[in-house]
C-alpha cells in the first residue's frame, strides 16, 4: 500500500512502513518528552529536608476563609516558610496555618 502527495511539479509516495516507522519514531519521542516533564516536576516537588512538599500541604498562592501565611506563625518573611518548602507567597495559604499569637 501506498499513499501518494503531488504537487505542482513532483509526486511523493510513502509506503505503509515508512508511515509505520515515522509514526513510531513521533510517539517514541513524545513519551521520552514526557517522562522528562514528570521528572522535572517530581524534582521540583521534592520538599526542602525537614519540611514537607507543597503538595502536601495543600498550598495555594491565594488566601482562604481570610488566612494568609504573613499572619501564620510558620511564615519566614520574605517569602519561605518553616513547615513548607519552596517560595511560599504572603498571600498564600496551606492546611497547616496557625494564626500569630
Amino acid at each position: 500500500m501506498s499513499f501518494s502527495t503531488s504537487s505542482k511539479s513532483r509526486s511523493v509516495e510513502i509506503s505503509r512502513r515508512q508511515l509505520l516507522r515515522s509514526a513510531t519514531i513521533v510517539t517514541s519521542g513524545a513519551a521520552i518528552l514526557a517522562i522528562d516533564v514528570a521528572a522535572l516536576r517530581a524534582k521540583a516537588e521534592q520538599a526542602e529536608p525537614g519540611k514537607l512538599t507543597q503538595a502536601v500541604a495543600s498550598y495555594q498562592t491565594s488566601p482562604k476563609n481570610g488566612q494568609r501565611c504573613v499572619e501564620c506563625a510558620y511564615f519566614q518573611s520574605p517569602s519561605s516558610c518553616g513547615l513548607v518548602s519552596g517560595t511560599i507567597s504572603r498571600a498564600g495559604w496551606c492546611k497547616f496555618y496557625l494564626k500569630k499569637s
